[in-house]
């Protein structure tokens, strides 16, 4: 079951959080008190073991001590889309075709009563009961009309001398359908439905352990929290300390330690690139007397880490924090992840608070690869390093509310509200969004006061060139006051505009046109002023244009032809396209390098990848052009 939205309605500082959309990984944005840990604390409470309770979690300035708290509306609204595995288990246990909407609804209120919304067909769980009564290879046993459950159990009651059959499926009704046909549908899903795991105490991983304390603490189950994850560090390499700790040679011990530090060094340094230079050295050796207790007395377990450019190694407890809060969380989470049921939304408040700016891109890198792939992932922060660029529409913004009435002045307090509108929130609120979308747009883009954006590099790069050579034969080039920059996409440009609208940049747009893209250019157009939106189709008289198609195909053609000298080899067919080929001249020479057989090297990988995006194929594109561009009566005529 695959959580896609939630709402919380009288909760601490929330009255109505207003219903917003869950993805895959989501971050609450917002700053200090805004509300971002009463959602994560609410989302929880939909584990059956968690209770709401009207005391604590009731706002304070409506709860009256004594009278009981209304469920209606419940505290918690969530919505659920059944996946294919969800599906197939009620197919398997209740027949095919029951459910009749894959959008479940879960809430809970202040009685802490999980209810279910379902929409079930029961007609098509009687037919599959009904289907039942056959015996396997002979005549069919019993003859039904029945259309529900309560219809069907009257016909099996009234017969007498009931077969094998027959009873096992009146059985079945009188147990697994007792709730009628919703009640088994949701019995079903109440086993699927994921549990939320809730982290905010990160657990420090100890640099020492005394092993025998440790050993005696478990056989008597009163392990803490030092031990849950030095146990999780042993458990990474696939050991124990007493297996350790029971190896009776030396080079037994010796291989099974260099084992644990080499394999826990591969798994935690895939991801914590800060420092290329370090290994983890896993010791145990005996205690020393005059050590602080219990680090005096039998063997200790001491994790160290070595710095092979400095020659020296250290205490892991000695390091920085940063180092040492990454290192435990990686730890702990890959044992919850091997030991804990599969089936998680993995809830995280503040991770990496710690962590510097590029440590915070390996934990959102570490979430992207190991957590996203198997668990949804909820998760706060106020670090525009913690949101991430590519999924910047999967940020919700949280923002503690406060109306002001329009006559009275008055300030009217609304609670915390949860917003899809990254860029529209609160100056403060939104400040770590516009930083994330800041740092990312400016690796690629140069912003002046009049602004040019363009898709990408290769549009850059021809436009560049077309202004010097229009220059060069004495036509008008771009005016120098435009500067070019890069936004990777139709889709950014509206994040553009209101990332830099205070600036009062003027700002145009040159776009490509492909089928099925007019929502997205519809949207960019309405971000920048009117008539500033340049689309391609417009230059080059075609349906769908790219950058390429303003050369004209069979000058395109040409300079493919000659950059990669497929002239005697698998040219491509210079004059008129064939028919079934592509409108956009791009997207024609990228089939024709998919279809060149395996002993021609293939250069062109996608339909972006043209070659002019990178500085050879920009001397390859100079060394095709040192003739006049004349050529083109295309480009000439615009």
């Amino acid at each position: 079951m695959l959580l896609t939205h939630a709402r919380i309605q009288d909760f601490r500082c929330i009255e109505d959080s207003d219903e917003f959309r869950v993805d895959q990984v989501t971050s609450l944005v917002g700053k200090n008190e805004s509300g971002k840990t009463s959602i994560l604390h609410a989302l929880r409470r939909l584990n059956e073991d968690e209770k709401f309770i009207a005391s604590r979690d009731y706002p304070k300035r409506k709860w009256k001590p004594g009278v009981a708290v209304p469920n209606d509306p419940s505290v918690l609204q969530t919505k659920w889309k059944l996946e294919p595995a969800d599906l197939k288990a009620i197919e398997k246990e209740h027949g095919p075709g029951v459910v009749t909407s894959e959008v479940v609804a879960v809430t809970k209120a202040y009685d802490n009563v999980r209810r279910w919304t379902v929409q079930v067909d029961e007609g098509a769980i009687v037919k599959f009961l009904i289907a039942k009564l056959a015996t396997p290879g002979g005549p069919v046993q019993f003859s039904s009309k029945a259309t529900t459950l309560a219809q069907l159990t009257t016909e099996l009651t009234a017969i007498a001398a009931r077969d094998a059959e027959q009873e096992t499926v009146l059985q079945t009704l009188q147990t697994t359908y007792k709730d009628g046909a919703s009640g088994a549908v949701r019995a079903t899903l109440k086993k699927r439905i994921p549990t939320f795991l809730y982290f905010d105490q990160y657990l420090r991983l100890p640099g020492e352990v005394a092993i025998d304390a440790l050993i005696q603490r478990k056989a008597q189950n009163q392990i803490n929290d030092d031990d849950k994850i030095f146990l999780a560090l042993i458990s990474l390499a696939g050991t124990t300390p007493e297996a350790i700790h029971a190896m009776t040679t030396f080079e037994e011990f010796n291989a099974a330690l260099r084992a644990v530090s080499n394999q826990i060094t591969e798994k935690i340094f895939k991801y914590w690139t800060q420092n290329s230079y370090l290994d983890v050295d896993i010791r145990l050796d005996n205690a020393r007397p005059s050590d602080p207790p219990p680090f005096n007395t039998g063997y200790i377990f001491r994790t160290r880490i070595a710095n092979r450019r400095h020659r020296v190694d250290t205490s892991f407890a000695d390091r920085s924090t940063g180092f040492v809060w990454f290192f435990s969380f990686l730890v702990w989470f890959n044992e919850l992840r091997d030991t804990t049921d599969k089936n998680l939304i993995i809830l995280l408040d503040e991770p990496g608070l710690t962590l510097h700016a590029r440590a915070q891109a390996d934990l959102l890198r570490y979430i992207r690869d190991e957590l996203q792939p198997d668990h949804q992932v909820i998760y706060t922060t106020h670090s525009p390093f913690m949101i991430d660029p590519d999924r910047i529409l999967s940020a919700r913004t949280v923002e503690d509310v406060v109306q002001v009435e329009p006559k009275t002045k008055r300030e009217v307090l609304v609670g915390t509200k949860v917003g899809q509108d990254v860029l529209s929130m609160d100056q403060d609120t939104v400040s770590p969004l516009q930083r994330a979308l800041d740092y990312e747009m400016t690796q690629t883009l140069f912003v002046g006061r009049h602004t040019l954006l363009v898709e990408g590099e290769s549009d850059f790069l021809y436009l560049r060139w077309f202004s010097q050579q229009l220059n060069a034969a004495n036509r008008v080039g771009l005016d120098f006051r435009w500067a070019l920059s890069i936004v990777r996409g139709v889709d950014r440009i509206p994040g553009f505009v209101a990332l830099f609208r205070g600036n009062q940049l003027h700002v145009a747009a040159v776009v490509d046109v492909q089928q099925g893209d007019r929502p997205r250019r519809e949207k960019a157009e309405k971000a920048l002023q009117a008539n500033h939106l340049l689309t391609l189709d417009t230059f080059t008289s075609m349906p769908e244009a790219d950058i390429e198609d303003m050369l004209g195909r069979d000058l395109y053609v040409h300079i493919v032809n000659a950059a990669y000298n497929l002239g005697g080899a698998a040219p491509i067919v210079p004059a008129q396209a064939p028919a079934g080929a592509p409108i956009r001249v791009a997207q024609e020479v990228a089939a024709h390098f998919r279809s060149l057989p395996a002993h021609i090297p293939s250069t062109v990988t996608s339909p972006r990848r043209n070659f002019c995006s990178t500085s050879r194929d920009m001397y390859q594109l100079y060394r095709v052009f040192r003739k006049p561009w004349t050529a083109s009566k295309r480009y000439s005529k615009h």
